[in-house]
């Protein structure tokens, strides 16, 4: 039994080192050259949620004469 345990843990054991010695060797991947959108696109639409959230809290309530 003490055998079989052994065996377990050395298999597990050098799987794991093959497996990050294998990672380690692999090519890493070409960096991706597209650019994102500018800056100042995620500030004009900030600004226009903002303003939105402004003018719905600003609009006046529709209430009735019994209120």
């Amino acid at each position: 039994m003490r055998r079989l345990q052994t065996l377990l843990t050395t298999f597990l054991c050098s799987t794991i080192v093959l497996e990050t010695i294998a990672a380690s060797a692999a090519i890493p991947p070409t960096p991706n050259i597209r650019k994102g959108p500018a800056a100042w696109m995620g500030f004009g639409l900030m600004f226009l949620f903002f303003a939105g959230v402004v003018l719905v809290s600003i609009m006046p309530s529709k209430r009735g004469h019994q209120d």
